[in-house]
C-alpha cells in the first residue's frame, strides 16, 4: 500500500476501531466485511460522533450505519471524465483517502486525493501529517504558556481550538481572530455542557487552564480545588467516555517541593503548597482512568521565563527583570533554594513534540521538562540577570516564605522526546528589559500581569 491507512475489519467494536484509528498516523479507516472485502471508509470523528450520540462503545461496526462508500474502481482510473468528476465530488465531501478496488472489491491500493492518476505529489502538512494528531484542543489557550502552544501548533499546519475565559483578557488571541485554522472559545472548562460541546471532531487534549502558582492558589483555595482537581478530573473523564486518547496534561515540578538529591520522575513527591498538591491529586486520577482509549501524558514543567504575548511578571526571572528596570535593583529573598528554569517557548516545543509522537511513546508517562543545565539557585539567577543587564546591584533580603528547594533530572524527556533547550536566561531578560526600555509592555504593573489577582478589567 502507498499509503499505511489502517485497515479493520466491521468486526471490531467502536472503542476497537477508534483505538486502532488513534494508534496509526491516519484519522480514518478502511473497514473490510468478513469475506475481506471492501465494506465502507469511516473517520475517527464520526465514530467518537457515535459514541455522543448515546451509542454503547462495545457496540459491532457492522451494526451500526458507516455506510461511506469512498473508492474507484481500478478498470476506471484511465477514465479521464471519470476520475476528474469523481475527485471533484470527493474533494466537495473533504475526503483526503480513496481506496483502489479490483473486480473483486479487494483493496489494490490506497491512496491521497492528489495521488489519483498516478503523478507522485509532495504533500504539505496541510494535507497529510506524518503522525499525531490533527485536530487540537488546548484549554488556557489565550494564557501565559497557552498563546505560545497555540501558535506553534498553528505553525505546523494543525486546526486548533482554544477554550478560554479569558481572565486575563484576550490580548494574546487578537491577532488570531480571523484565522480560519482556529476556532476560540469564550468559555470556562468547570461547565462540563462547553467541555463536551468542545470536544466535537477533536483528536488531542491540551490541558493549561489551572489556579497557577503559590500565591494565586493561596489566595483563591476553594477555586484552586475546584479548577486545579475537581474540572480537571471531570475533563479527562470526559476525554476517556469520547476515547479521546492523546490528554496532555501541565504538572509542575513544585510537586518534588523540597529535596536533596537531583529528582527524577519516579521520586518521592514532598508538596509544600495547596498548589502542588492538588497537581499531584490530578496527576494521580488522571493516570488511574488509563486504558486503550485514554494513555494521558503528564509534562512537569519546570518554572518558566521569557516573553510571552500574555505576559506575566510573577515568575522569577520575570520579575527580576522588571524590578531591574523599574527599581534599578534587583531583590533577592532567601537565595539558597534551587529552582528547575524553561523558557516559554522551549515549553511550547514539548507539547507539540507529544502531539507529534507516536502514542506509544508518550502516552501513560510522565515526563519532567526543562534541562539540567538550567537548574539554578535563585542568587544565581539575580547575578545572571544582573549581568546581562550591565551589573545592576542585588539586594538579598533573608526570608523563608518560600520553602522549594528543587533540582531536577531532565534525562527522560531529553532521552524519548530528544528535547534540547534553545534558550537562556540572558537573552530573555535582555529582550524583556529592551521591551519595557521601549515602552513595548506598558503598565508592567497592572495586575493583569499576575496571577494571584484574578483580575481582567485594568487595561494595559
Amino acid at each position: 500500500m502507498k499509503n499505511n491507512v489502517p485497515i479493520i475489519s466491521n468486526s471490531l467494536s467502536l472503542k476497537d476501531a477508534i483505538n486502532s484509528i488513534e494508534h496509526s498516523n491516519f484519522r480514518i479507516a478502511i473497514l473490510l466485511d468478513d469475506s475481506n472485502k471492501y465494506y465502507s471508509q469511516v473517520s475517527i470523528y464520526k465514530l467518537r460522533r457515535l459514541i455522543l450520540s448515546g451509542e454503547d462503545q462495545n457496540n459491532i461496526l457492522v451494526d451500526l450505519s458507516l455506510s461511506d462508500k469512498i473508492f474507484i474502481n481500478e478498470s476506471d482510473l484511465t477514465n479521464k471524465n471519470y476520475l476528474e468528476n469523481s475527485i471533484k465530488s470527493f474533494k466537495l465531501q473533504d475526503v483526503k483517502y480513496i481506496s483502489i478496488l479490483n473486480s473483486e472489491k479487494e483493496i489494490m491500493d490506497v491512496l491521497h486525493i492528489n495521488e489519483i492518476g498516478g503523478k507522485e505529489v509532495s504533500l504539505s502538512v496541510d494535507n497529510i501529517h506524518k503522525g499525531g494528531a490533527e485536530n487540537i484542543l488546548v484549554i488556557g489557550g489565550a494564557g501565559y504558556l497557552g498563546n505560545v502552544v497555540v501558535r506553534k501548533i498553528l505553525d505546523s499546519g494543525r486546526f486548533v481550538r482554544v477554550l478560554d475565559n479569558f481572565i486575563y483578557g484576550n490580548q494574546a488571541m487578537i491577532d488570531l481572530e480571523g484565522n480560519p485554522k482556529i476556532d476560540i472559545v469564550n468559555g470556562d472548562f468547570r461547565n462540563i455542557e462547553t467541555v463536551v460541546s468542545c470536544l466535537k471532531d477533536i483528536d488531542a487534549v491540551i490541558l493549561l487552564a489551572a489556579i497557577v502558582g503559590d500565591p494565586a492558589s493561596k489566595a483563591r483555595p476553594s477555586q484552586t480545588i475546584e479548577t486545579n482537581l475537581i474540572a480537571t478530573q471531570s475533563l479527562a473523564f470526559a476525554c476517556k467516555t469520547h476515547c479521546i486518547s492523546r490528554f496532555i496534561y501541565a504538572s509542575t515540578c513544585s510537586v518534588y517541593g523540597q529535596g536533596d538529591n537531583i529528582l527524577n520522575e519516579n521520586s518521592p513527591m514532598n508538596p509544600v503548597s495547596l498548589y502542588a498538591r492538588t497537581k499531584i491529586a490530578s496527576e494521580e486520577s488522571i493516570l488511574s482512568m488509563a486504558n486503550s482509549n485514554f494513555a494521558p501524558t503528564i509534562l512537569r514543567m519546570s518554572t518558566l521565563y521569557g516573553y510571552s504575548k500574555r505576559m506575566r511578571f510573577d515568575l522569577v526571572v520575570n520579575t527580576m527583570t522588571l524590578k531591574a528596570y523599574a527599581d534599578s535593583k534587583i531583590q533577592v529573598f532567601g537565595g539558597e533554594q534551587w529552582r528547575p528554569l524553561l523558557h516559554v517557548d522551549d515549553a511550547a516545543d514539548v507539547y507539540l513534540k507529544c502531539l507529534e509522537a507516536p502514542l506509544k511513546k508518550v502516552g501513560n508517562q510522565i515526563f519532567n521538562v526543562g534541562s539540567e543545565e538550567q537548574n539554578y539557585q535563585i542568587k544565581i539567577i539575580a547575578e545572571i540577570i544582573s549581568i546581562s543587564l550591565k551589573n545592576v546591584l542585588i539586594e538579598t533580603l533573608k526570608s523563608d516564605t518560600d520553602n522549594r528547594d528543587y533540582k531536577v533530572s531532565f534525562q527522560k524527556v531529553k532521552k524519548v522526546l530528544n528535547f534540547k533547550t534553545k534558550h537562556f536566561i540572558e537573552e530573555s531578560s535582555k529582550k524583556i528589559y529592551s521591551l519595557l526600555i521601549k515602552n513595548e509592555i506598558k503598565n508592567p504593573k497592572a495586575k493583569i500581569y499576575y496571577n494571584h489577582y484574578f483580575d481582567s478589567t485594568e487595561e494595559i
